[in-house]
């Protein structure tokens, strides 16, 4: 009798110790939809939104996960929208319900954005646009719709505020202004906040051109342009169009007037010189042309330093564009607002996105745009942001303005 009491206290301690020491079950990873055009005609911008985006998760994941939830995995799952706005709201549908995510890191550009957010908005998921930025997007009342970029708005006046630091600090004669412009929404709002900030100062604005976005040929732009012989000319645009305008810029030999300024990707994109050539390059950017960007590798903060020390690591030999920068900031503001809330329901994560704020000088702010830390007005836009202009010299890029900011005196 003794000795079957012995063993059975010896299997209870046994079985106790067993328990004691299995590990919790690891909680369920937490779904992301990421949306990006992986082809089509913005696919590099969305690839590179793409190694942004999993720079921060892989960062995240492999420290441990998310605290609040105890350490759960971000989990994502890629749909290609293929820069068609069909297709962006199709797979925006399918993340949805077929994948159940519990938020949206995407779409790219405006035009898609706009075909998504409805969807999102019905299905109660809210989303990070990487690149939308057509103010009208957020007159609606949308609750789940955010962006890391500046709004058209805010492009435009951006433009008229470089222009005016050119004549007041560097005496540049600039009396008349041409405004080039993609015919979206985007261009469209750009180039009327750029026409009403010049127009207010008493500038001429002699001529606003437009063209389709799927333009293939930006020679008869050009053309019209050089006929008026401006002081200035804003471009509006996204990379390819960059491309053709300076490639036409060159052959027309219209690279003359005092100041061409432009962007966002289509003057400052790191890819630009290259994908150019040195022959064009050095033409169309040299002398007084700029680029109105939203992020430069080269500038020297805490978020900038940590992207291309972990590009280095990740992708040997890749670029450290806009485009990773602000894949990677729309990551690391969803993990702030995972680890702050603890909480993982679409409605709980929007709110939490809501309440985000991350100072300027954090490894999690990646866009130096944001010099007065990340935050979102109550429609979903970015408080305060400010434009970087920047500089090609031989195939190098340079900060000019704002100050705070620069990595080089404006070449005059």
């Amino acid at each position: 009798m003794r000795l079957k009491q012995t063993f059975a206290l010896l299997t209870l301690i046994a079985l106790g110790t067993s328990t004691a020491s299995a590990e919790p079950p690891a909680p369920p990873p937490i779904k992301v939809g990421v949306l990006l055009p992986l082809s089509g005609r913005y696919a590099s911008a969305g690839q590179s939104n793409r190694r942004g985006i999993e720079l921060v998760v892989n960062k995240t994941n492999l420290g441990g996960g998310i605290a609040s939830l105890h350490g759960a995995k971000i989990q994502l799952v890629f749909a290609d929208d293929a820069s068609n706005q069909e297709t962006a709201s199709q797979e925006a549908r399918r993340l949805m319900t077929t994948e159940n995510v519990a938020f949206i890191l995407g779409p790219y550009s405006t035009p898609e954005t706009q075909a998504v957010v409805p969807v999102t908005e019905r299905g109660g998921v809210g989303l990070i646009s990487t690149q939308g930025s057509f103010d009208g997007m957020f007159t609606h009342g949308y609750k789940g719709l955010f962006t890391v970029s500046m709004t058209s708005s805010q492009f435009g006046e951006s433009y008229d505020t470089f222009l005016k630091t050119l004549a007041s600090v560097h005496k540049a004669a600039i009396k008349t202004v041409a405004i080039t412009y993609p015919n979206n929404d985007y261009g469209q709002t750009a180039a009327q906040a750029a026409q009403a900030r010049l127009k207010a100062r008493g500038i001429n604005v002699v001529g606003t051109f437009e063209f389709p976005p799927t333009v293939t040929d930006l020679t008869p732009i050009v053309q019209r342009v050089k006929e008026l012989k401006p002081d200035a000319v804003i471009s509006i645009g996204y990379l390819e169009d960059g491309l053709l305008l300076d490639k036409a810029r060159v052959a027309q030999n219209a690279t003359g007037p005092l100041v061409w300024v432009g962007g966002s990707d289509s003057f400052s994109n790191d890819r630009l010189w290259s994908l150019l050539g040195d022959g064009v390059a050095k033409v169309a950017l040299g002398g007084h042309t700029f680029g109105l960007s939203q992020f430069d590798n080269t500038v020297r903060t805490p978020g900038v330093e940590w992207l291309v020390r972990s590009t280095r690591v990740a992708y040997p030999g890749a670029i450290v564009d806009q485009g990773m920068a602000a894949g990677a900031q729309a990551a690391w503001i969803l993990v702030e607002a995972l680890e702050r809330s603890g909480k993982t329901s679409p409605a709980d994560l929007i709110a939490a996105v809501h309440a985000v704020h991350l100072p300027a000088n954090s490894i999690r702010t990646t866009m130096p745009q944001f010099v007065h830390g990340v935050a979102f007005a109550a429609d979903g836009r970015p408080r305060d942001p400010v434009a970087l202009f920047v500089h090609w010299d031989n195939g190098r890029k340079s900060v000019v303005s704002p100050d705070q900011l620069a990595t080089a005196k404006v070449p005059w």
